[in-house]
């Protein structure tokens, strides 16, 4: 138990000294220990909080992304209720027209992107979407079903047949 806790010790205190930007050699010598040591412990931390980090950045990715695909298609209806009023002049309407049309295809940009990155996660993970490795594989992949993060009145509304 104390050796345990002297290992925790060292380890919060080398996280603290990379913190600080220090290198390998520094710490090796402030805390006179080998230089291998401090890698050990630097590979020690990696696992402990590197991957978790890394998911934390890739979740915060695509949430990020289906946020900004929902104010895309939530201006992109705002456009679309512009070129079919009656109340707007035809120049007005030509310039929504193609706004729209740009909204469209960056929507598309991202489902593109979003669906590439999840491909790639599954493919490192041996292809196997199904194993509790790629729980976050899964997870992007729902993510980017359309039905399920679009708010409701736009997925009810938002027709991309729809003739202007």
């Amino acid at each position: 138990m104390i050796a345990k806790q002297l290992f925790e010790a060292q380890l919060q205190q080398i996280f603290r000294m990379l913190l600080e930007n220090k290198t390998n050699e520094q710490i090796a010598s402030e805390l006179k220990i080998s230089i291998r040591s401090v890698q050990n412990y630097k590979r020690k931390l990696e696992q402990r909080y590197m991957t978790e980090q890394r998911q934390k950045t890739d979740d915060t990715v695509f949430l990020e992304c289906s946020l900004l695909k929902n104010r895309l298609l939530t201006l992109y209806k705002a456009l679309e209720t512009q070129v079919v009023s009656e109340k707007t002049s035809g120049t007005e309407k030509a310039k929504c027209a193609e706004v729209a049309a740009n909204i469209a295809i960056d929507v598309i940009k991202v489902e593109s992107e979003g669906i590439r990155a999840v491909m790639e996660i599954i493919s490192k993970n041996g292809g196997n979407y199904n194993n509790n490795k790629n729980i976050k594989g899964q997870r992007c992949l729902n993510n980017l079903q359309f039905k399920n993060d679009e708010p409701d009145n736009i997925r009810k509304e938002y027709d991309p047949n729809r003739k202007f």
